[in-house]
């Protein structure tokens, strides 16, 4: 079984610290490793309307695309709804879980028209504190969403009719297996944080890949041995996960 890490920017959006983004986008550039940004179509959140505003935030983020990184869909909105983990259970606060499936699909249509109507065309979605439930998923589908980033699994694999790419780390670090992808929020990273981010990546380029490579990594999804693995590795993360964190319903 491979091994490889793969990275997303969570809550990219005109307000943000442009900063730590710009720092970055030099980082992946410099390693020539292109990542998935998580664009919030519409984004009302408070504390991300605290960050300065950029009037060229869309033709950086056209520009980035073409350059063969990868833009998906990052709720609709940023604002919290409901109490509920939704399938995951890893927070207990959604945009998504617990809505019902008509405003769903409204949410995720109208984001995704704000994104094509900017240039972008993503076929990703990851919600708001990973929670998101089965209507989430059927709303995807309908608005002809292909991927879902999100999930607790070694590799991909297919589920309601959606590719499902797991991430389970938010802190670069070494593995021994599986296809991992690290949730980067670059709003409240420090520069020790970022020189981490960059030495990680320096010493590790070999088994680091660019976000679209994952997104076309098929192989295995219906073995019976990448089943097993996914199968075991959601168990003891799960269970990990309880223990230091005390959520688990």
């Amino acid at each position: 079984m491979c091994k490889r890490i793969y990275f997303r920017l969570d809550d990219i959006a005109p307000n943000m610290n442009w900063e730590n983004f710009n720092r970055i986008v030099e980082i992946f550039k410099r390693h020539n490793t292109k990542p998935l940004l998580l664009v919030i179509p519409e984004n009302r959140d408070p504390e991300f309307l605290k960050y300065s505003f950029s009037p060229h935030f869309w033709q950086i983020m056209s520009q980035l695309r073409h350059g063969g990184w990868v833009a998906g869909q990052h709720g609709y909105r940023h604002l919290y709804k409901t109490h509920s983990g939704g399938i995951l259970k890893i927070n207990r606060k959604s945009e998504f879980a617990g809505v019902d499936y008509g405003e769903q699909k409204t949410m995720l249509a109208s984001g995704k028209n704000i994104l094509e109507a900017n240039g972008l065309k993503p076929e990703v979605f990851s919600a708001p504190a990973h929670s998101f439930d089965r209507n989430t998923v059927l709303a995807l589908k309908e608005n002809g969403f292909r991927y879902l980033s999100d999930g607790i699994a070694l590799y991909p694999f297919k589920k309601w009719g959606l590719v499902w790419l797991p991430q389970t780390m938010w802190r670069p670090r070494k593995i021994l297996f599986g296809a991992a992808t690290v949730a980067i929020h670059l709003n409240t990273m420090s520069t020790e944080d970022l020189n981490y981010l960059e030495s990680f990546i320096k010493e590790n380029r070999e088994i680091i890949g660019d976000f679209s490579e994952l997104m076309k990594w098929q192989e295995g999804l219906k073995t019976p041995a990448i089943f097993v693995a996914n199968q075991i590795f959601r168990i003891i993360w799960r269970l990990l996960f309880t223990i230091k964190h005390g959520i688990s319903g």
